[in-house]
């Protein structure tokens, strides 16, 4: 029998790709590669293959193999930016996805592929301009649509948020995700919307638990801007415990870790820090809990002329990972903390502050506003004796509630204490025991603000802010709402107005609702 030819094998080849099956499409690739070792388009597909094992990494080098011979290739190219923003490499991912927007592609899925690069690394005015193009080439489709509704929200742009968040649904009206971030855009109007169709769509027996998640959220907002708490809260339940179930999370989890890193940072004991004590000197991390105030914050601050902000970074966490040698699956364990605190403090806090350099950002002080920073607060001040440390607090019940009416993303396993509100209540005070801890080791290396006071006396709060950081009052500072910088974090809506108090104990509008988390927190002494 004859052997195939090489464009027998690539026709075999992209049919494979069409249909999903990757044992083939490998097979097809390795026989050309073999007969064409420089065929740049099988080492296109073959990364694919390999992107699609997990071997994000091996996808790299095959891609940049076939950029070898087609340097110019806008495919290519988005493809290898695709996966070093799936290896968080932003710079290699720019520098990629720039090249391709340079050879002026005219194919709506690299344009989408290039629009959600950017997205992911908060370039957020990049991302825009490809995703616009993209929904022009192919105004049919509606995932292109929901990614343009995205970057259109995160720039402030709502009506055009909007009008692509509803073609989404007019295109795929059971596109759960769309629905739910119409909602999240729509939440403060005063008005409420009908949520029939809602509770059609969650009929289904057979709804996916992430489907009847969104879908309930999105009908939860429309119950709550009608008044209904109740039957708010029963939906966001339902959905919520059935998800839990689905994943299996318990706040154990959670406890263990918590006590892991109180573990490793004993009172008693003095902690190294970098032999490099100006290292971190133009840090800022801002943090604390989830929905405390960190986004509010971040735009006060990054309103002033000397700072700038790096939005959520995940460089900390994955830079102590590296450090810490670990082999552990996960980003933070007790193996994790184990190998960090062995780890040269220096190298963790130069691998960090070179990552941020890549940003391009100079300014005096530059923010990273992840919240969940707080569970390497230890590891932070001693790789970073310089950074300035701005640490949110606010009523706990507020912020139960404010965790619990929030849906984060499904794949960071340390947002999985939201899916019930009791473990929130618990993970509220394992947060508050832990700040305790650090501030019994670091005292006044740490600032605490809090939010109340903040929305009650926003001057006299941000003046004292800018004080600890040694910086001069600047008035604009309380007009970040007219800022068009773009925000991509669930307050990117609510920091679009001036400083309010709505927010402040909207928890007794869910009084009965939250008294399981009362009773936890009043057991703790926090309330």
């Amino acid at each position: 029998m004859q052997n195939p030819s090489l464009p027998q094998l690539h026709a075999a080849a992209e049919q494979a790709l069409n249909r999903g099956d990757m044992r083939t499409l490998h097979q097809c690739c390795r026989q050309i590669l073999q007969l064409d070792p420089e065929h740049s388009d099988a080492w296109f597909l073959i990364s694919i293959a390999a992107a699609a094992a997990g071997q994000v990494n091996k996808a790299v080098e095959m891609i940049e193999r076939a950029l070898v011979t087609a340097p110019r290739n806008a495919e290519y190219l988005s493809q290898k930016a695709r996966y070093c923003a799936q290896l968080n490499l932003y710079a290699k991912a720019i520098q990629a996805a720039d090249a391709a927007m340079a050879e002026n592609p005219e194919r709506a899925l690299i344009l989408d592929t290039l629009g959600v690069v950017y997205a992911k690394f908060d370039e957020h005015e990049k991302a825009v301009l490809p995703l616009r193009r993209a929904v022009a080439l192919a105004p049919d489709n509606a995932q292109f649509q929901f990614n343009l509704a995205s970057a259109e929200q995160f720039l402030g742009n709502q009506e055009a948020a909007r009008t692509a968040y509803e073609n989404a649904i007019s295109l795929q009206p059971g596109f759960s995700r769309a629905r739910w971030a119409l909602s999240e855009l729509e939440k403060n109007d005063t008005q409420s919307t009908t949520g029939s169709e809602l509770e059609k769509l969650l009929t289904p027996p057979n709804l996916a638990a992430e489907d009847q998640l969104y879908l309930s959220h999105a009908l939860a907002r429309n119950l709550e801007r009608a008044g209904d708490y109740t039957q708010s809260f029963r939906y966001l339940a339902q959905a919520k415990t059935r998800y839990r179930e689905k994943i299996g999370y318990n706040f154990s989890q959670d406890a263990e870790l918590f006590s892991a890193i109180k573990s490793a940072f004993p009172s008693d004991t003095p902690i190294p820090e970098s032999a490099d004590s100006s290292l971190g000197e133009n840090c800022l991390l801002i943090l604390g809990m989830p929905r405390s105030g960190t986004t509010l914050v971040e735009r006060i601050l990054a309103s002033h002329s000397q700072i700038e902000t790096l939005g959520e970074l995940h460089e900390l966490p994955l830079a102590i990972k590296r450090h810490s040698n670990s082999r552990s699956a996960q980003t933070l364990d007790p193996e994790v903390i184990t190998g960090a605190l062995t780890a040269d403090a220096e190298a963790i806090g130069r691998d960090y502050v070179t990552r941020c350099g890549e940003r391009g950002k100079t300014a005096t002080r530059l923010i990273d506003k992840l919240p969940m920073n707080f569970l390497y607060l230890g590891i932070i001040l001693r790789s970073l004796p310089r950074a300035k440390i701005v640490v949110l607090e606010r009523n706990p019940l507020d912020v139960c509630l404010s965790n619990y009416r929030q849906l984060f993303s499904f794949n960071f396993r340390y947002y999985h204490y939201h899916y019930s509100l009791t473990d929130t209540a618990r993970y509220i005070c394992a947060y508050k025991d832990l700040m305790a801890h650090w501030h019994s080791l670091f005292g006044d290396r740490i600032y605490t603000l809090n939010y109340e006071k903040l929305t009650e006396n926003p001057e006299q709060e941000a003046r004292a802010l800018m004080q600890y950081l040694a910086l001069p009052w600047e008035a604009e500072c309380l007009e970040f709402y007219r800022s068009d910088a773009a925000v991509s974090t669930a307050s990117s809506v609510q920091v679009r107005q001036p400083i309010y108090r709505s927010a402040v104990e909207r928890w007794r509008k869910y009084e009965k609702e939250l008294q399981p988390a009362a009773a936890i927190f009043a057991e703790a002494g926090l309330i």
